[in-house]
């Protein structure tokens, strides 16, 4: 009994100090702490006064999407400031960074135990007043008369240290009454009904974005200034762009006075800027229809013997000013319009480019369109010597034919003999103009052939025809400004039942509506190079060559 309590004894003696040792090899690593995961990434743009950290590779997710173990809390610290957010987040914006100075920001996450992560850290420069305060904007272009200005910047107001968002302006008018206005990419404004000889202030507000270090700030802040313009007196000289067109309106002064008793001015559809009418500060009616007033310009071609001219005449409304009056050259009517100063305007559709301009007033009235006849004949005053591009072009072309054949409703009749393998009779605008296809989309015309008789073994081709357009012909480069557009209608024939009778022929012309087209050449035979001598003159005669609006 004796040794069995000495044995239990010895076990429990053993089993304690086990126990104590086993303890003292866990109480070395006793406080260790296991800390909430770090944010992955630290990327910062700067703003107004503010900073935007981004804090994970995922981007910008929402809170419930993001997993980082133990973290429950975003902190930022920088200077001595402490910002706590009660969740974890994939971004932060820090405003009130009113100095121009380097921040240094520390970022982390803690547990509930208030453990803090290893910490993501950036250093930033905010754009601050003061820096906003040194940024210089570009000075507008100024263009005045005594009663208005217009303020533009030509070459942006952009540059390599703002990007330009928009702009309101402010002034107060001779009446005194307040003026104001906004504008955004299109920078340029007008102002008007201001005092002669006066400055006026104007109160300019700039959007712009700020560029630091090749990068726009997250930021559109604003800059303002005023803009002091010095008016002119009702007596100060101004350059006219268009001086024949204003003295064909009885315009001999050019000063705002000499023109201040106009209310009426007219244009011809061929002008190349509408800008004079800013100088004009009491005109009420604008007329781009041209009048009675002007006679078209005359285009001189001389070559191959021949000297001939076309145009010079009365206006047609199937003809369009050779391309657009530019942006730029509308912008004094856009300004009128817009300030309420025209009370009319006479257009032609699609005449002058100025029709996304001008369709916002023609349902008040303001903008009347001057619509031309469904049918309108192409007058002998476009007729040109074929010879003057080429001798094989040659035509003898009799008008007004008086010999023609019986047929009804026959107007403008043309007599026309080939005197060569190619024989044209042509047509052509001056060069200010070319052919409205889009009012007038067909060509038609009447045509009565030799017999098939005449018609017939080596003449046999002479029973095509083969319309051809183009902007200019090739002898006469300077004629255009478009360079050359050649397109043609493929040769078609008369038939054999209509030879010798009067047909009625319509050319299909949308496939012109994107050209500057202004030389029409009838081709009689498709030019098939034969050795041109006729027992007897091949007569053809051509009426009623017209524009029509429908098929």
């Amino acid at each position: 009994m004796k040794n069995i309590l000495l044995l239990l004894t010895a076990i429990i003696a053993l089993m304690t100090w086990s126990c104590d040792k086993m303890y003292d090899k866990h109480e070395a690593y006793e406080g260790e702490i296991v800390y909430p995961a770090k944010f992955d990434t630290i990327h910062g743009r700067i703003g107004f006064e503010r900073v935007e950290l981004d804090l994970m590779k995922a981007g910008r997710i929402s809170g419930s999407q993001i997993r980082m173990g133990k973290a429950k809390s975003t902190v930022i610290e920088y200077d001595d400031q402490i910002i706590v957010i009660d969740s974890i987040v994939s971004w932060v914006n820090i405003e009130g960074l009113t100095q121009t100075k380097l921040y240094r920001f520390k970022v982390y996450t803690t547990d509930e135990f208030g453990n803090k992560s290893v910490p993501q850290e950036i250093a930033l420069i905010p754009f601050t007043s003061d820096d906003l305060s040194m940024l210089a904007i570009t000075p507008p272009r100024i263009m005045t008369s005594p009663t208005a200005a217009v303020i533009d910047w030509p070459n942006n107001i952009s540059s390599v240290i703002m990007n330009y968002v928009g702009l309101s302006f402010e002034y107060t008018n001779r009446d005194g009454v307040v003026q104001s206005g906004e504008r955004g990419s299109d920078s340029r404004f007008f102002i008007g009904n201001v005092e002669p000889g006066k400055p006026v202030n104007i109160n300019m507000e700039y959007q712009i974005v700020p560029i630091v270090n090749r990068m726009p700030i997250l930021d559109t802040v604003v800059v303002s200034s005023v803009l002091t313009v010095n008016m002119p007196t009702g007596s100060t000289t101004f350059s006219p762009e268009e001086r024949e067109i204003l003295e064909a309106n009885g315009v001999s002064v050019f000063t705002a006075d000499g023109v201040s008793a106009i209310e009426t001015l007219v244009y011809p559809v061929h002008a190349g800027s509408l800008q004079d009418i800013f100088y004009f500060p009491n005109i009420k009616i604008l007329d781009l229809a041209g009048g009675d007033m002007f006679k078209l310009p005359e285009l001189v071609y001389d070559r191959n013997t021949i000297l001939d001219i076309v145009g010079g005449g009365e206006f047609s409304p199937f003809m369009r000013k050779a391309g657009n009056i530019s942006h730029g050259n509308q912008q004094a009517l856009k300004d009128f319009l817009e300030a309420g100063f025209i009370e009319k305007v006479y257009y032609r559709p699609n005449t002058m480019g100025l029709d996304e301009l001008l369709m916002p007033y023609v349902e008040s009235g303001i903008v009347e369109l001057v619509e031309g006849p469904d049918e309108v004949l192409v007058d002998n005053q476009f007729h040109l010597n074929g010879i003057v591009q080429d001798w094989n072009w040659n035509a003898e072309v009799i008008f007004p034919a008086t010999d023609a054949p019986e047929g009804t409703g026959l107007e403008n009749v043309y007599k026309v003999i080939p005197r060569a393998t190619s024989s044209s009779i042509v047509f052509a605008l001056p060069r200010e103009y070319q052919f409205n296809i889009a009012e007038y989309r067909y060509l038609k015309f009447k045509v009565y052939t030799p017999t098939a008789e005449e018609l017939s073994g080596t003449y046999e081709p002479f029973r095509r025809l083969w319309p051809r357009f183009m902007n200019r012909m090739w002898s006469f480069a300077e004629n255009s400004n478009f360079g050359q557009a050649y397109w043609e209608i493929p040769r078609f024939h008369i038939n054999e039942a209509e030879l010798a009778s009067w047909v009625e022929i319509t050319l299909d012309l949308t496939e012109a509506l994107d050209r500057n087209n202004r030389v029409i050449v009838l081709n009689i035979g498709g030019e098939p190079w034969v050795d041109f001598n006729p027992p007897s003159d091949l007569e053809y005669w051509f009426a009623n060559i017209r524009f029509t609006k429908e098929p």
